[in-house]
């Protein structure tokens, strides 16, 4: 389980193989897939952007931006119903060490 920021954006790469498991499916575009997103086992209404990646035909880009900490997970299938990726990512909030005023100005 990858860990990420609340209210920062995630992305990451995946590819997409066709029925034999070994070949990559090339030209997909968003309305082939469908996407549920879930976080802590509730789906979440959430915008997920996914992209062929130029010049690699076959792996696409997601990218979403968690609103809050919790364990989020994405899903994306074809239209058909094949899942073909799944991914928990650990969605903390950031820390801020420190204070925003210059030393000595407190």
């Amino acid at each position: 389980m990858r860990r990420a920021y609340a209210r920062a954006e995630l992305v990451d790469q995946l590819p997409i193989f066709g029925e034999d498991g070994f070949t990559k499916v090339a030209g997909l575009g968003r309305d082939a897939l469908r996407v549920t997103v879930y976080r802590d086992a509730v789906v979440a209404p959430s915008r997920v952007e996914v992209a062929e990646i130029e010049g690699s035909p076959g792996e696409y880009r997601l990218a979403f931006t968690p609103d809050g900490p919790g364990v989020w997970e994405i899903e994306i299938a074809y239209a058909a119903g094949r899942q073909v990726y799944a991914a928990r990512y650990e969605i903390v909030e950031p820390v801020v060490v420190g204070g925003s005023r210059p030393p000595g100005q407190g």
